[in-house]
């Protein structure tokens, strides 16, 4: 059997080099921007996290599945010490581009979210968690990581796919005059559905649905609480006209 995790960051890499929406870097121009003005940048497709979210909070951050050149240096240019784990090479080459040029220190590490995270407990002050986790099976082991790296008083903040999306076909997704037909029951499993002769694609890779109790439930069963939430949506998907398709949870450890 293909180790799933392995191809999603082959994956990764070969979208980056594409420079998908995840992959393009802040230039010189957006980062004096970002110096210039109150932190803004997305967990999900187009909403930005609020502002009273960064409130009260320390200055170490955790960039998980974060690579890219995007939350990372917009974190840096406002003071933040910030350290970034991806499992992409080219997410984190990209990353440290952006550092170099704008010559601020950088920790970026290759890991694999689904393992224990190479910290020491109480490391950090912050977490930002972009859209990234429908591409690992078990949320749980990632939640409690999360949680044991946090300090107290510490604030996760993730973004997260809505499960309604994997039980269509991405071409009816992508084509406003497709029929939405249900074609997969929740929750959906990329690796199962590989290993019943589905097709693997470079396009999607293994993806993963995830129910609402391991979303939200697994991160107060780690131990957070949930302090704020909410729903965002992609312009350029057909479901979307029917329903939000993402959400980005705020969660402290207390």
């Amino acid at each position: 059997m293909q180790d799933y995790i392995a191809y999603n960051s082959r994956m990764w890499d070969a979208w980056s080099e594409e420079h998908n929406t995840w992959s393009i870097p802040l230039t010189p121009e957006q980062f004096q921007q970002a110096k210039n003005n109150p932190i803004e940048f997305v967990l999900t497709p187009t909403k930005k996290v609020p502002l009273s979210w960064f409130e009260g909070v320390g200055k170490d951050v955790l960039g998980l599945a974060s690579g890219g050149g995007q939350q990372g240096p917009v974190m840096a240019a406002h003071g933040y010490s910030v350290t970034i784990l991806d499992n992409s090479m080219r997410q984190l080459q990209a990353e440290r581009m952006v550092a170099e040029r704008e010559n601020y220190p950088l920790m970026a590490l290759q890991a694999d979210m689904t393992q224990p995270f190479p910290f020491k407990g109480e490391s950090f002050d912050m977490i930002i968690h972009p859209v990234s986790n429908c591409y690992i099976e078990d949320l749980q082991p990632t939640w409690n990581e999360c949680y044991r790296v946090l300090r107290h008083g510490g604030v996760f903040m993730a973004g997260w796919t809505n499960p309604v999306l994997y039980m269509f076909e991405d071409e009816a997704l992508d084509n406003r005059e497709s029929q939405l037909i249900v074609r997969h029951k929740l929750p959906y499993n990329g690796r199962v559905e590989v290993e019943n002769s589905a097709e693997l694609s470079m396009d999607t890779g293994y993806q993963f649905s995830h129910t609402l109790e391991a979303q939200i439930g697994g991160q107060l069963k780690a131990g957070f609480l949930l302090k704020d939430f909410y729903e965002d949506n992609d312009p350029g998907n057909h479901l979307g006209n029917y329903t939000s398709l993402f959400a980005a949870s705020l969660a402290v450890k207390v």
